[in-house]
């Protein structure tokens, strides 16, 4: 008998189980000397592996405490004006950028403009006049400011 089971389902089996925290932006600062990604600090005792670490065992498992005590600090450490008015799902996905060390003005394009991939036109654009494995490392949505960085490192001009 062959049973089937889900990836977290089997995430859930495996105690030892640890998503890594793979910061894209960073990586690609690192490859191309930019500077895309940005260190948030949360405060003396938490990076932004450890909150990856809570926001995957709410995402995962249920065990919500402690990003809801980062959502409701988030005001302290994410600078956007209007955090009150963006919803708890949003503030959730905020948190994820951060610990994914994305820039403030990628996490609001994303979270609070709702601009993903497949609606960026300009990012689309751009990853098309990069050298294939330039725009293959892109690997999370760009906001505008990013991606006037990105032509300007690279010397990409609009058509």
């Amino acid at each position: 008998m062959n049973i089937l089971i889900t990836e977290n389902q089997y995430k859930k089996l495996i105690k030892e189980y640890k998503e890594e925290n793979f910061k894209s932006a960073v990586y690609f600062d690192s490859l191309y000397g930019t500077s895309l990604s940005h260190q948030y600090d949360f405060g003396p005792n938490l990076n932004s592996d450890d909150v990856w670490d809570i926001w995957v065992n709410c995402r995962d498992f249920g065990r919500c405490d402690g990003i809801k005590v980062l959502i409701a600090r988030l005001h302290e450490f994410f600078p956007y004006y209007d955090l009150n008015k963006i919803p708890y799902e949003k503030r959730f996905e905020i948190i994820m950028g951060m610990a994914s060390e994305y820039s403030p003005s990628d996490i609001i394009a994303f979270s609070v403009y709702g601009i993903t991939y497949e609606n960026n036109i300009e990012q689309k654009r751009l990853e098309k006049q990069l050298p294939p494995e330039v725009a293959g490392n892109i690997n999370w949505v760009l906001s505008p400011d990013s991606i006037q960085q990105v032509r300007d490192k690279f010397g990409v001009n609009e058509i």
